[in-house]
């Protein structure tokens, strides 16, 4: 607000100053022929850039805030990340041997529901629980799991749960905390294209007053 408002400003204190001609001729005419210059229209794209820098504020926020939520809790979010993931795929139906995935049973919502209890609904757990989701090889996981199984489980006698696989646990676990280590620092690079562009648009507004 700070950067982007007071470049606005400062432009603007030069398109109205007592050197720009047509501020000075006054009363309508004045206002139609702000309206219609270039300089005008370098003004509109300025204050455009208060939206610009909030908007990446507030990306950099929620990208270190799920950074510091991994590094102060990233083996047990994977843990528990693991477990409802394997819950939900093993009590996920079977059509005619084959595990049916759909976004009902693998969701932001629904996981970020699970977890709510153990991890909260803040959201930088829903922001991690995202993360993963997006990267994690469902398709393929859910493709490997298929071929090391014959056949679908049946539940074990007096257990009227779906059976727990160490196994689909363990491969969860390993995909999770790998993915998790992809969380690095927020990139800077979004922030200095958007100063460069900024700085070079208020260059040629400043050329075109001159």
């Amino acid at each position: 607000m700070v950067l982007g408002g007071g470049v606005f400003f400062f432009y603007l204190s030069q398109l109205l100053g007592p050197g720009n001609t047509a501020a000075d001729s006054g009363g309508a005419g004045a206002i139609f022929a702000l309206a219609t210059s270039a300089p005008w229209w370098v003004a509109i794209l300025l204050l455009l850039f208060v939206g610009v820098y909030t908007m990446l504020g507030v990306a950099h926020g929620r990208a270190r805030a799920m950074q510091h939520l991994v590094e102060a809790h990233g083996d047990a979010l994977a843990q528990r990340l693991a477990s409802a993931f394997a819950d939900r795929i093993e009590a996920m139906p079977h059509t005619h041997g084959t595990l049916q995935r759909t976004a009902d049973w693998l969701s932001v919502d629904a996981l970020s529901k699970q977890l709510a209890p153990v991890l909260g609904e803040g959201r930088a757990v829903r922001s991690a629980v995202a993360f993963v989701l997006d990267r994690l090889p469902i398709s393929g996981m859910l493709a490997d799991l298929q071929s090391c199984r014959a056949a679908p489980r049946e539940p074990a006698a007096g257990n009227k749960g779906a059976v727990k696989d160490p196994a689909l646990r363990a491969m969860l676990t390993r995909y999770i905390s790998e993915t998790l280590q992809d969380i690095a620092t927020p990139s800077s690079e979004p922030l200095y294209i958007a100063l460069g562009a900024h700085a070079l648009l208020l260059g040629v507004g400043l050329w075109l007053l001159w």
